[in-house]
């Protein structure tokens, strides 16, 4: 990889990084980040005490009592999370600070973000670890840094993914690691020096989120696969992955270091955390105009959305180079002795401008059989690319798509087969300029269609920051188009940013926070963003009322009607004439009744 790349791959994700900080600050405090605050804190306090109690801190009973909170998920985001606020974090506003222990006002060495905007930090890193990686990965599929800048943007210019993308949670980070641990398994194949980092990397993806879980089974087929169509039979024996004994042991070993709640009782606490993510709670979702809050789902449920929120142009650029590389992958010729027949490659330019090895698939004579190891790597043309984006780009979709996964939230829940299928619009961009052949009066057309191709993204990102996870794809209508057709306008309680002054102007009284989960309203007070008098309560005792536009909650703001006895908002959040927050004052100004 040249320096050039790299550089531009570095530059890329630091500059995302950057965006998302800044720009993730009018991003309101989505419902699982309110628990994830206090377990940052919670698992942050202990880490800095074991530097100093190291003995006492290490203990099960104090170790324990940390890392029990939000023990139902993995804890290296929010250790992370909470490490960042311990360096970064201004001090928290003053009403909060007589509460001792993590809970406490807080403050880092280097006082320069909000408390939130620290403890997101990490997964914007990751995010722009992501896009690097993308750029990267991208270079080498698509035969050039224009397919790998595409990779990239394909990713991170989704206005979903960049949403979740700068949140404290663990939904983009884990796809980040899924492709770190592909891209490591690939380079594992044909490179033994890999295979002893595929185990940690593995390690730390699970210990982000349990989507990694369901790598190993991938990894294997894809690798039982690549054996199949490599001839390995007609040699007498299979051939094990270089990776096998650092995924088997270095893997686990790894999850379990990073994981201070399994050590007490790792088989039990395990067996609590499968038990738990098995019987899921279900939530609700409006799809298509119907709401579900029992299974299944429909099975068109995650293929329909992601047409919905992606750009046409780009799902099809995705779809097309997943085609492209598992048929190639199929076509490989091979010889009697298991081998393909290739010529030496030999460099050419393709139409993109770059450089790119071409090897014809016929021709040529046989590349002479070399003897085989158990642990020997697969040989460059045996490691079937196609048919490793094709598994890790469908798969999570066909998870969620399965009748008898539970109901979870939106587009997240399969955001890890996003950079997969990045990587295969790469792979289409590369084959699709060489079957153009232009000439060199057109060398400026793959920068022109690069943009072309990554304008309706970032349009709809920028249009819809910051409530991003209400806007949908241009074919679909945007964010109107998708209310009109019935699809989840908001999710979280998310949409709350443009209220908080209205929220100062309220005065000391009680309010219904409906949707707006309790720990999420105390980080905006941690930081000053919440006034203090104004508190919460059940909607019969409330004077003013906040309202989150889902179709399940209907009844919810009639019931907030009633207790108010105002039908009209004072002040509404709205993308493109979609409401999906209102604010009730029930001190405000009452509408004429209807005759």
């Amino acid at each position: 990889m040249s320096r050039r790349v790299l550089a531009v791959a570095a530059l890329a994700g630091a500059l995302t990084t950057l965006l998302l900080s800044v720009g993730h600050r009018d991003v309101g405090y989505v419902r699982d980040e309110g628990i994830y605050f206090v377990a940052s804190r919670a698992y942050a306090e202990w880490a800095a005490s074991l530097t100093h109690e190291p003995g006492e801190m290490i203990a099960a009973r104090a170790r324990d009592r940390a890392f029990a909170v939000n023990r139902e998920h993995p804890p290296l985001m929010k250790l992370a999370g909470g490490l960042s606020a311990r360096l970064l974090a201004a001090p928290t506003a003053a009403s909060e600070a007589d509460a001792k222990g993590p809970e406490g006002p807080g403050g880092g060495l280097l006082p320069l973000l909000p408390e939130g905007a620290a403890m997101r930090l990490p997964a914007q890193l990751l995010a722009g670890l992501g896009v690097a990686l993308l750029v990267i990965a991208g270079t080498s599929l698509g035969g050039g840094l224009l397919a790998g800048l595409l990779a990239a943007g394909w990713f991170i210019l989704l206005p979903r993914v960049w949403f979740n993308a700068g949140l404290h949670c663990f939904d983009v980070p884990v796809a980040v690691a899924t492709l770190a641990v592909a891209l490591a398994y690939r380079a594992a194949l044909v490179e033994r020096r890999w295979a002893l980092a595929l185990g940690p990397i593995l390690g730390v993806a699970i210990v982000i989120k349990h989507n990694a879980l369901f790598l190993p089974a991938l990894l294997g087929l894809h690798y039982a696969l690549c054996l199949l169509r490599a001839g390995a039979w007609r040699q007498g024996r299979l051939w094990l992955p270089a990776g096998l004994g650092s995924i088997v042991a270095l893997a686990p070993l790894t999850a379990l270091a990073l994981w201070p709640w399994l050590w007490s009782a790792p088989i039990d606490r395990l067996a609590e955390y499968f038990a738990f993510h098995a019987q899921h709670s279900y939530y609700n979702t409006e799809f298509l105009g119907v709401n579900y809050n029992q299974p299944p789902l429909p099975i068109a449920y995650p293929f329909v959305l992601t047409w919905a929120t992606v750009p046409s142009a780009l799902l099809l650029l995705a779809l097309v180079g997943l085609g492209i590389g598992v048929l190639r992958d199929l076509s490989k010729k091979t010889s009697p002795h298991g081998e393909r027949a290739q010529a030496a490659p030999s460099a050419t330019k393709d139409t993109s401008g770059s450089e790119a090895e071409t090897a014809p698939t016929e021709g040529g004579g046989a590349t002479p059989a070399r003897p085989r190891t158990w642990l020997a790597p697969l040989r460059p043309h045996e490691r079937l690319d196609g048919v490793l984006l094709a598994l890790l780009a469908i798969f999570p979709l066909a998870l969620i798509a399965a009748p008898t996964v539970p109901i979870f939230g939106g587009t997240k829940h399969w955001l890890t087969a996003y950079p997969f299928l990045a990587l295969a619009a790469a792979v289409a961009w590369r084959a699709l300029w060489g079957r153009a052949a232009l000439g060199p009066r057109w060398r400026h057309a793959p920068a022109l269609a690069l943009l072309v191709l990554l304008v309706p993204g970032t349009w709809s990102t920028i249009h819809a920051h910051p409530q991003g996870l209400s806007q949908y794809a241009p074919l679909v209508g945007g964010a109107r188009g998708a209310a009109e057709r019935g699809l989840l306008r908001g999710f979280w309680g998310h949409s709350l940013t443009p209220l908080l002054p209205a929220l100062e102007r309220l005065g000391p009284r009680a309010i219904d926070l409906h949707d707006l989960h309790e720990l999420a309203r105390r980080q905006y007070v941690r930081e000053g963003r919440w006034p203090a008098e104004l508190r919460p309560a059940p909607t019969a005792r409330a004077r003013a009322g906040l309202h989150f536009y889902e179709r399940h909650m209907l009844t919810y703001e009639l019931q907030l009607w009633d207790a108010l006895g105002v039908q009209a908002p004072v002040e509404l959040v709205e993308l493109d004439d979609v409401p999906l927050t209102s604010l009730y004052d029930g001190d405000g100004p009452r509408m004429s009744p209807v005759p």
